[in-house]
């Protein structure tokens, strides 16, 4: 009888240590929300895969962005692009040629801002959440509607790693929910200090 209740005790001792140390482990979807709309300035490297019936467009290249100063993305080594309120200034470095169009004729890489998806986190009434491990990593995944015209545009699902609550993975799907954009993030620094010349204009 006494090995009985001292057995009984032990599994009562162990069993709170096995879930209080799985709880913890889930964390709730609010702390990464809150972790990504705090976010000041960013960086990161960037890889846009683009799916068709025929083939995969890949693109790659670094975004810089400052919450007060804009967004500035460099493409393939090659090509600048300057996102200030409704403008983008691109400049082709290799050709030398400058110009400037609305931001609204930016159907595509407007999409691989994570600022975007922070935007949406303000104003979508429809976000989910679910939680996945791939190969060892444990992914918080924001699900999001994209208000946008565009079929092949209909809604997002960003993968977060819940070890450092920095976005790696943006999968964006069409009305069908067909995979068409994929975009991979890598070396992502959280609010670094940024130089204020990147963001100038010839119009400043």
């Amino acid at each position: 009888m006494r090995e009985k209740i001292l057995i009984l005790f032990s599994l009562m001792l162990i069993f709170p240590i096995i879930f209080g140390s799985c709880i913890k482990k889930n964390k709730s979807p609010e702390e990464v929300v809150n972790f990504l709309k705090d976010l000041n300035t960013y960086t990161s490297d960037f890889k846009m895969e683009i799916k068709n019936d025929k083939q995969v467009i890949t693109y790659e290249g670094k975004h810089y962005y400052d919450k007060n100063l804009g967004h500035v993305m460099k493409l393939d080594e090659d090509k600048i692009f300057i996102y200030k309120e409704d403008k983008i200034y691109a400049n082709d470095v290799k050709n030398n040629v400058k110009y400037t169009v609305d931001k609204e004729f930016d159907e595509g890489f407007i999409y691989t801002f994570i600022e975007k998806y922070i935007e949406l986190l303000y104003t979508n009434e429809e976000i989910k959440y679910d939680f996945k491990e791939i190969d060892g990593k444990k992914y918080q995944i924001i699900k999001l509607i994209i208000p946008t015209s565009n079929k092949n545009i209909d809604n997002a699902q960003m993968y977060v790693n819940l070890e450092n609550y920095i976005p790696e993975y943006i999968f964006i799907y069409d009305e069908k929910n067909n995979e068409k954009i994929k975009v991979t993030y890598k070396n992502f620094e959280v609010n670094p200090k940024l130089n204020k010349n990147l963001f100038q204009t010839e119009n400043k």
